[in-house]
């Protein structure tokens, strides 16, 4: 079983070195907060996760106004792609860090004062990590029996889940997708997602994905735990399991925007994304791990170092080319 300190090294490892310099200053907090305006942010989080961090921010800076667009990664990257010479977003929050590498020239190097208090930073200053999350299996109870739940995600292939008793996020559209397959791929290999696709319902996004366990359209798929927390509290007909064999794993992060129309006003929302008092709450009422070193895990959450963890090891062009290829 992997430890803390061998996981960060795997997961991030690709992504870049610790902490060491950068190449534009942030803003003095004094000329932060006469700042006023409109920002547009890109993500792909839901109300739930954005909502209390961003009523904080605005409480904190009545005079800056946000506007949310929200979809899937993949969907969020391909539009940055298309906007790039005249972009109408400022800051990107959301999509593991491997992506934000895989498209790195639409994002603008950044030095945040808050890089140093993280677990990790890219060298080139062009994401800054928020938290690490977990894709545990997740069960409709009213649909699974308790003595047939899945102890490892190496079941998961077996015939007893065939006629598309799965659902799979399409990593093509969704980060969390992403996550999954790659990580997959890093545990079992690409033979394995190919059976494991003949038991799955391939899903347009990961709230998708999400809500046909909810719903009981499919048996079993897998969740954000910070999400799959909250659907067990609320007493839904779910259970998160932390497989014996894998357990997916990703780092998420936010950008700025390359030559955004706002870029100053960009760096005070992504300070504030990063801060202590956004990653406290990120714990306290979201139960997100956070990628800060100063702020202590959910304690509702199992321990990283008692899970076998595996990240995305794949660019993420790859990981879609691939992932097409085997589900047509």
């Amino acid at each position: 079983m992997r430890k803390p300190l061998m996981f960060l090294i795997v997961l991030l490892a690709a992504a870049g070195v610790l902490y060491a310099g950068g190449q534009t200053e942030a803003s003095s907090p004094e000329a932060a907060s006469s700042l006023s305006g409109v920002v547009t942010v890109y993500t792909p989080h839901g109300a739930e996760i954005t909502d209390p961090i961003l009523d904080a921010f605005r409480a904190k800076y009545p005079d800056i106004r946000i506007q949310i667009v929200n979809a899937g990664t993949g969907e969020l990257l391909s539009r940055l792609e298309a906007e790039k010479d005249n972009p109408t977003a400022d800051v990107m929050w959301g999509g593991d860090t491997i992506s934000f590498e895989s498209y790195s020239h639409l994002f603008a190097s950044y030095e945040s004062p808050e890089d140093a208090s993280m677990m990790k930073s890219d060298p080139a200053h062009k994401w800054h990590p928020f938290s690490v999350l977990c894709q545990p299996i997740l069960v409709n109870t009213d649909l699974v029996a308790a003595d047939a739940y899945p102890s490892t995600v190496k079941q998961l292939a077996d015939a007893a889940w065939k006629d598309g008793k799965i659902a799979l996020a399409d990593p093509n559209k969704s980060g969390t997708g992403y996550t999954i397959v790659s990580g997959l791929v890093n545990a079992y290999g690409w033979d394995f997602i190919g059976k494991l696709l003949d038991n799955c319902v391939v899903t347009p996004g990961s709230d998708a994905m999400f809500k046909a366990i909810k719903d009981g359209e499919v048996a079993v798929g897998f969740i954000n735990e910070d999400l799959g927390a909250k659907w067990e509290q609320e007493g839904l007909p779910v259970k998160m399991i932390y497989a014996k064999d894998a357990v997916t794993v990703q780092m998420d992060a936010v950008a700025l925007v390359a030559n955004s129309p706002s870029p100053e006003i960009g760096k005070v929302v992504l300070d504030f994304i990063c801060s202590a008092d956004a990653h406290t709450i990120a714990v306290e009422q979201i139960s997100r791990r956070s990628a800060r070193i100063d702020v202590d895990p959910p304690s509702i959450l199992p321990a990283l170092g008692q899970l076998n963890l595996f990240p995305a090891n794949e660019p993420r062009q790859v990981v879609n080319a691939k992932f097409e290829k085997l589900a047509q």
